[in-house]
């Protein structure tokens, strides 16, 4: 499967250790692909959005999942929405 050269070149010029996130992002996606027996398809899409979820990450650290983060987690609770009702 051919990458595009425009994808090729963003790769190529990112910094060595987010370039290094991207390709294991990249990686785990195709493992998981092969392990579940499913073709590889849009990998130029992969790539772009391994990078962005690389950038994501390192601008917001606090939203990447970590082990304490579901402690961290704040209780919510979301009230069901009732229409109001004609009354006849």
């Amino acid at each position: 499967m051919k990458v595009p050269s425009d994808v090729q070149k963003v790769v190529k010029a990112l910094p060595e250790d987010k370039r290094k996130k991207v390709e294991a992002i990249v990686r785990r996606h195709i493992d998981a692909c092969h392990r579940m027996g499913v073709d590889v398809e849009y990998l130029d899409r992969v790539w772009i959005e391994a990078i962005e979820s690389v950038e994501i990450e390192e601008k917001f650290p606090e939203l990447v999942e970590t082990q304490q983060w579901p402690d961290a987690e704040p209780a919510r609770r979301y009230e069901v929405y009732e229409p109001p009702r004609a009354e006849w």
